[in-house]
């Protein structure tokens, strides 16, 4: 009776020190973050997925998940890293750019440039920083949202990984296949003012502090992809799958894809027909990767693959 009773005691000792360790690991990893807030500012530089991550690996390590946090996340970040890395590749296998095609496109079907449009009718220092601050979520949603499913679906984890990756390797191939130019590089064509303004250098200027051409002097050696979009694809990605596991209650979250459109367009880094690209990826990647995963569910090789799709790694308190 004793030891039954020490050992009921124990337990609400055992849960505050687990809810202690998280918490302190949360406090690590919220001070860790505004620590490189700070060092981004300072010295105008952009954090890659790696940076992030980091900091979901010091709040794993406190929580105890760090062997599987290591095991799911290294494969997605070493692909990730090599897709970066082939991006510093130059684009144009055929040696050709193509600086007017999308804009005749978008005259045929418009009848106009929207980007022209909107920078010329709708400019404003408040969407000046409304587009810049969207357009740089850019890598930090998607490796938000894969460490949520990662914690509470590690199946659907799995899936939003292997889509992503689809969808960025198949966008980089088409960019090189296919190389073009955004908005502000493109050449003019008659009766149309091209090149557009490229916000985010005015908003450097703003700020007096060169933010943004930093970032795309480290980040994108390559300017010839703008088709199709990365930032269409990745938050419109985020939707598919948020609105898969959530349904209806997932809905608020087309919010964010739909910000980060009119940012690019509105910004001069995409045309409308670059987002059109960038969802139709993102869309067959999404589609592809469940149909793959429904065979592979249905023909077992899912449960031979050695406990991929371990249990999420929520803990009861």
């Amino acid at each position: 009776m004793v030891g039954a009773t020490e050992e009921k005691n124990a337990e609400p000792a055992k849960t505050s020190r687990a809810r202690s360790v998280r918490k302190l690991g949360i406090v690590l990893s919220a001070i860790y973050l505004a620590v490189l807030g700070y060092f981004c500012i300072r010295f105008s530089v952009l954090p890659g997925p790696e940076f992030v991550v980091l900091s979901f690996l010091i709040y794993a390590l406190y929580a105890k998940w760090a062997q599987r946090f290591l095991k799911d996340w290294v494969p997605f970040i070493v692909l990730f890293l090599a897709f970066e890395a082939m991006r510093g590749i130059p684009s144009g296998v055929f040696g050709v750019v193509h600086y007017t095609e999308l804009a005749s496109v978008e005259l045929r079907i418009f009848g106009t440039i929207p980007t022209l449009v909107l920078q010329k009718f709708f400019r404003s220092t408040f969407l000046d920083y409304f587009g810049a601050f969207f357009y740089s979520l850019h890598f930090i949603i998607p490796t938000v949202f894969a460490f949520v499913l990662w914690k509470f679906s590690n199946k659907d984890y799995w899936k939003y990984v292997c889509a992503l990756l689809l969808c960025s390797y198949a966008a980089l191939i088409t960019a090189m296949l296919y190389p073009s130019a955004p908005p502000w590089l493109a050449h003019p064509l008659p009766g149309v003012s091209l090149p557009a303004t490229r916000v985010l250098y005015q908003v450097d200027a703003e700020l007096n502090v060169p933010f943004y051409r930093t970032i795309f002097g480290l980040f994108e050696s390559d300017p010839y992809a703008a088709f199709p979009s990365l930032h269409a694809a990745y938050p419109w990605l985020v939707s598919l799958y948020a609105i898969r596991i959530k349904r209806l209650k997932a809905l608020p979250v087309l919010v964010l894809p739909v910000c980060v459109w009119f940012s690019a367009v509105y910004l001069g880094e995409h045309y409308v027909i670059d987002l059109v690209g960038g969802i139709a990826y993102s869309t067959c990647a999404f589609f592809v990767v469940e149909r793959l995963f429904l065979r592979f569910s249905k023909s077992g090789a899912v449960r031979r693959l050695g406990g991929l799709f371990s249990k999420p790694v929520v803990q009861r308190e």
